[in-house]
């Protein structure tokens, strides 16, 4: 099997830009968290999409508060707490992961008290058209988001919703989405109903703790339910070969045991795992994205590289998005814990199910990486919720290491106790690095010092004085 090692930032593609949790975008503007019930009708072939539903949240009480939405769509109706609100536009700051985003500004009408406020909302309009990730030069704008005749993908990178934030803060998501009939949809949550009404197929979804609300759609998939060791797990795709997805089956069902029996439960809406092969041409790297019980992976880049390699296999990447089922609570600069704890619990995968000599090739690679790192790479304890090359090193594969020195530090006994005990204490909870800083302290007694050298350094890995 071809695994991750040597060619690991380059198997599926180089860019990696989707995280279990990301950065609040105007979190200065509200707190707590945000409660969507959305109605969607989306027309595939001209591109349509139009929303109608009311948001929930705490207001400032600053007089006015911003979200960001889709720079193409087109208000047609905004009321908070039933008034009309008047409304205006900025141009949102570029990022990479939210590339068409504009901020809307909306004035509290008068007499509207801080704390909970709703907003009702109507606005419609169709994607700005950017390449997929991986199908443009680096730099260029990039979107895997997308409406048209064979696919329908949303999450927040298109900011489809108005979006106070993409991470940080839980979402509450309800929402019914209305596409014509015979098209299959898989969305964040869990599934509430399905039926046919006037020509067109309508989902009724629910997701109560959640980060992003998500969108896949497809007249062309197959569906494939599998209940293995116990988990179930549904598959879908439109062209992958059927040994490919028979052995994915029993990966993701030995992956979910494992790291079951070694954190505990987590929740995982409708108690299915489900597999969505996006049937785009290129897209996101590795496994692509992982949301709450739901991983959305790109198809075309996977038959690429099953063409070129026959026994290429997405084990670890796989095991990578299952963990953050787990591991998808560390927010804005914290996200590092996410992304660090999901790639190590991926390598323990492969150690307790493949071998341990392809674990040692997985450090072996982690050790290249992060030191090839320069001398100025950020630490840790600050590296930004960005995933150009050098940070994502940090963030992946330093933070993956640290995890390694801990277990290596107090015993696999105390180290999976207590790995068990953080998400359990932290679960749901915006979590950062002093946070993770103060626990493993504690467990770590009078060796806490070496956790601040592992936390606070810069560059590439850590001198002597911070070894076990």
């Amino acid at each position: 099997m071809t695994y991750f090692k040597s060619g690991r930032m380059c198997v599926l593609a180089a860019t990696i830009l989707v995280f279990a949790s990301s950065s609040s975008l105007l979190a200065d503007e509200i707190s707590g968290p945000v409660a969507y019930n959305l109605d969607v009708r989306i027309e595939p072939g001209p591109g349509d999409i139009t929303v109608q539903g009311k948001v929930e949240f705490e207001n400032p009480g600053s007089g006015s508060f911003k979200f960001n939405l889709h720079e193409t769509f087109s208000i047609k109706t905004l009321l908070v707490n039933g008034k009309p609100a008047s409304f205006s536009f900025e141009a949102a700051k570029f990022s990479p992961l939210t590339p068409a985003a504009k901020v809307v500004v909306v004035s509290l009408p008068p007499g509207v008290p801080p704390g909970k406020t709703r907003m009702d909302i109507e606005y419609a309009g169709r994607l700005k058209k950017l390449p997929e990730f991986n199908a443009a030069p680096e730099g260029t704008p990039s979107m895997d988001d997308q409406v048209n005749s064979h696919l329908v993908e949303l999450a927040g990178f298109s900011s489809w919703y108005p979006q106070f934030s993409f991470g940080g803060a839980p979402v509450n998501a309800e929402f019914e989405l209305s596409l014509p009939q015979g098209w299959i949809s898989i969305c964040s949550g869990k599934e509430l109903e399905e039926r046919v009404e006037a020509g067109r197929s309508i989902t009724r979804w629910s997701s109560p703790k959640d980060f992003d609300l998500l969108i896949v759609a497809s007249p062309n998939f197959q569906k494939k339910y599998f209940r293995q060791s116990g988990v179930d797990i549904e598959i879908y795709h439109t062209r992958m070969p059927e040994k490919f997805i028979e052995a994915e089956v029993q990966q993701i069902a030995s992956v979910v045991k494992l790291y079951t029996d070694r954190l505990g439960e987590t929740t995982i809406p409708g108690g299915k795992v489900r597999h969505v092969y996006s049937p785009k041409r290129k897209g996101q790297g590795k496994a692509g994205t992982a949301r709450p019980g739901l991983i959305v992976t790109s198809e075309g880049i996977t038959l690429e590289s099953l063409a070129s390699d026959p026994h290429f296999s997405l084990f670890q990447p796989i095991a990578h998005e299952i963990a953050h089922f787990w591991w998808n609570f560390g927010a804005g600069q914290g996200d590092w814990i996410n992304e660090a704890s999901a790639e190590y619990f991926s390598a323990i995968s492969v150690q307790k199910i493949i071998s341990e000599a392809e674990f040692r090739s997985i450090l072996k690679d982690y050790r290249k990486q992060v030191d090839g790192l320069p001398a100025d790479a950020p630490s840790l304890a600050t590296v930004p919720f960005v995933n150009d090359d050098v940070r994502y090193v940090v963030r992946y594969f330093k933070g993956a290491l640290l995890l390694y020195f801990l277990r290596q530090t107090v015993g696999d006994d105390v180290f999976f106790a207590a790995c068990r005990e953080f998400f359990h204490s932290y679960d749901g909870k915006a979590t950062g690095t002093p946070e993770f800083r103060s626990f493993w302290k504690a467990k770590l007694r009078d060796k806490g010092k070496l956790l601040d050298v592992w936390l606070d350094s810069a560059g590439g890995l850590p001198g002597q004085n911070a070894k076990p």
